[in-house]
């Protein structure tokens, strides 16, 4: 009888284990949810609210031309725009995402398109107000202390050329 109520006690004890050991998986995966919402740029699609909301906001917009299939696009997305500095950097700008596929008229219009398309290549990243005016373009892939530099440049210029108006 004895040998039962220890028996049963450890089993016991061993669920009220097991469920412990869930409840904090859980939790864990909860908090790794959390920290990975942060670590990623909120990007726009639509240029037209973009330039809106930069003229609105008297923000820099940072348009990314991009496309799935360009390995150094991914790569950015999967560093670069991931590293947590550029991830708050970027909240000083409008950033909006084009794909070259899919918003072909638009890439085209910024000189943002693919070579595959007559462009000058992806990725590139265009700086521009609200009212379009450009301030800086680049291409290729940047790491993302190299991308840090540029975001930097940028803003500062944009401080610069308030400042003679």
């Amino acid at each position: 009888m004895e040998k039962v109520k220890n028996h049963v006690w450890l089993q016991f004890f061993f669920i009220l284990l097991v469920s412990l050991f869930v409840i904090q998986e859980c939790e864990n995966k909860r908090a790794n949810n959390k920290e990975e919402s942060v670590k990623s740029i909120n990007w726009i699609y639509d240029i037209d609210s973009a330039l809106s909301m930069g003229m609105g906001e008297n923000k820099l917009l940072m348009i990314d031309f991009m496309a799935e299939w360009c390995p150094p696009c991914r790569k950015m997305e999967d560093s670069t725009f991931r590293h947590p500095e550029v991830v708050k950097k970027t909240s000083l700008f409008i950033p909006v995402r084009i794909d070259v596929d899919r918003q072909r008229e638009i890439a085209i219009k910024y000189n943002g398109n693919a070579r595959k398309y007559g462009g000058i290549g992806i990725p590139n990243i265009l700086f521009m107000t609200g009212d379009e005016k450009e301030i800086r373009h680049i291409v290729g892939y940047y790491d993302y202390e190299a991308f840090l530099a540029v975001l930097d440049s940028v803003l500062n210029e944009n401080v610069l050329d308030k400042r003679k108006l």
